[in-house]
């Protein structure tokens, strides 16, 4: 008798368990790559250094929020490109010529 109550009680203590929940969000932000680079080439959005831009060619790919960015690739402290871009919900390749 003493055994089937402490089964019981062992029973509704585990249905008695919190629910778990799994929540997973999904970067929908608009994206940008570069194409056409050269290794020594620095990527800039909105004059803040991004990083070498061989880092953000295909399928690579840097998150930016909806809106006008100013997009530069300088190498060797030298602006070697530079381009006004709208994005508001698609990937755009950057092509440097």
């Amino acid at each position: 008798m003493r055994t089937s109550l402490v089964v019981v009680c062992w029973l509704s203590l585990l249905g008695c368990s919190m629910p778990s929940t799994t929540v997973r969000s999904v970067d929908v932000r608009p994206s940008i790559s570069v194409a056409n680079v050269g290794d020594a080439s620095e990527l800039y959005v909105d004059g803040l250094r991004i990083g070498r831009a061989a880092d953000f060619q295909e399928p690579n790919q840097l998150r930016l929020e909806p809106g006008t960015h100013r997009v530069s690739l300088v190498e060797n402290g030298a602006t070697i490109f530079e381009q006004m871009i709208f994005i508001e919900s698609e990937h755009k390749t950057i092509i440097a010529k």
